[in-house]
């Protein structure tokens, strides 16, 4: 049995210690890089200069495409995600973090009307919520950065 370890608010107060532990560090930077994914959904815009400091590789481009996909399609997001990240796990270059990704405080409309059903996976049954995605992150000039992104749809959080 994993423990879940709750994020923390984006504003934390100033008594929390510094991450130490490169798996402490990663989890920091997932956590930031999620709060700048869920604004650039609600926003339908990306601000590089948050982004760029905590997602590389696919997963940047990704959000990208995602971002861009939303406007031309005229899907827009409301409401805030719950994320609940698991313990990292250290791969030596890469670092794996499962998000265990709520999706109950958010609805995601298509041109003004309320997206039904709301996902589905890929059998094109309606997708579990909450659901877990596992993350890598690496490390990229010293920091380290979300790359990839998986969404586990056939298992639970």
């Amino acid at each position: 049995c994993s423990m879940r370890l709750p994020t923390k608010p984006w504003h934390t107060p100033t008594s929390t210690p510094t991450p130490k532990t490169p798996e402490e560090k990663a989890a920091v930077q997932l956590e930031a890089y999620l709060e700048v994914r869920d604004i650039a959904y609600r926003k339908r815009t990306i601000d590089f200069k948050t982004l760029n400091p905590v997602a590389t590789g696919d997963e940047f481009l990704q959000l990208q495409h995602a971002v861009a996909s939303m406007s031309l399609k005229k899907v827009t997001v409301e409401g805030e995600y719950t994320h609940t990240l698991d313990e990292p796990r250290n791969r030596g270059k890469e670092m794996l973090i499962i998000d265990c990704e709520d999706r109950t405080g958010v609805t995601w409309k298509n041109d003004g009307a309320v997206r039904q059903p709301d996902f589905t996976d890929p059998k094109g049954k309606p997708l579990r919520n909450p659901a877990p995605v596992e993350y890598t992150l690496v490390k990229d000039k010293g920091v380290w950065k979300a790359s990839d992104s998986d969404l586990l749809w056939d298992q639970p959080c």
